[in-house]
């Protein structure tokens, strides 16, 4: 990741392989590939893990009703591993 400076502000950068994202997530439901990507841009963004609480990476990632809810589950459980700082991501 790459943080430019641009007038004075800081843009975080990350690359994103087009090819390798549409390979690893055919499989996923238009609802998880979004928040598979709002989970990334968090981490990114952040430079931290997701929070160990679920309910917290609900509010942070706006999972608001029961069908985006268990799209942030799906995602957590097959993309990101639980450690004692938060949800990790290995590519992240």
């Amino acid at each position: 990741m790459y943080n430019i400076g641009l007038l004075g502000v800081n843009m975080h950068y990350y690359q994103h392989n087009i090819g390798d994202f549409i390979t690893g997530t055919l499989h996923l439901t238009p609802i998880e590939e979004c928040y598979y990507r709002r989970a990334l841009d968090y981490v990114y963004l952040h430079e931290k893990p997701l929070p160990m609480e679920t309910q917290q990476v609900m509010r942070r990632l706006r999972a608001n009703n029961p069908e985006e809810q268990e799209a942030v589950l799906v995602i957590l459980s097959e993309f990101f591993a639980l450690t004692e700082e938060g949800y990790t991501n290995k590519r992240a």
